[in-house]
């Protein structure tokens, strides 16, 4: 480790110019992100046991950072994004909503390491802005972090509750058909 002096005092805080979001930001974002997630892909098919270190352990280790590559993506390129904040909307849900992952991130994270899905499909993964009410009826449930059919993902929900959802831009959608091949094909102008 590198000896600290008091010439650390003089260190001064770089000032960072302020960015706008704006179409050139969001591409950037979606490739950084694309570009973390399938070095970490790479990664964690690469870790070998040895006696340093537990394998099990780096694995978790990479899957968290997975996890943080995918939410950075959904966060600022869906959730923030202007007129969007997330792909589905609840209709008539007030402004008491989560942004809610409509196949749980972990799955959608497990799906692209064993290759079922691509990384484009990982960051256009289904969200959706759900009331908050409806959200904790889904947790009381147990689904919060499962789903009882991933190629008929609003199953989680109409399983539970009844509710109306529409595409953030106003389509609206019938949860009992709307498969996840239907929501890749309908936001694919979305993938940067």
């Amino acid at each position: 480790m590198r000896p600290l002096t008091e010439d650390i005092r003089r260190f001064q805080t770089p000032v960072y110019s302020r960015v706008s979001r704006s179409p050139q930001t969001y591409n950037t974002v979606a490739r950084r992100c694309r570009t973390q997630l399938e070095l970490l892909k790479a990664e964690y098919h690469s870790v070998v046991p040895e006696e340093e270190f537990d394998a099990g352990q780096v694995r978790r280790e990479i899957r968290n950072d997975m996890d943080s590559a995918m939410r950075r993506y959904h966060k600022y390129c869906i959730k923030e994004r202007d007129g969007m904040k997330a792909h589905y909307h609840e209709i008539g849900a007030d402004e008491d909503c989560d942004f809610e992952h409509l196949i749980p991130a972990k799955i959608i994270r497990d799906m692209y390491l064993f290759d079922e899905i691509d990384v484009d499909h990982v960051l256009n993964a289904p969200t959706v802005r759900l009331s908050r009410a409806k959200h904790t009826r889904l947790k009381d449930t147990g689904w919060d972090d499962d789903t009882p059919d991933i190629w008929l993902p609003f199953t989680r929900y109409t399983d539970v509750f009844e509710a109306s959802f529409q595409t953030f831009d106003g389509t609206p959608i019938d949860p009992t058909a709307w498969t996840l091949a239907n929501h890749f094909d309908y936001f694919t102008h979305l993938v940067l």
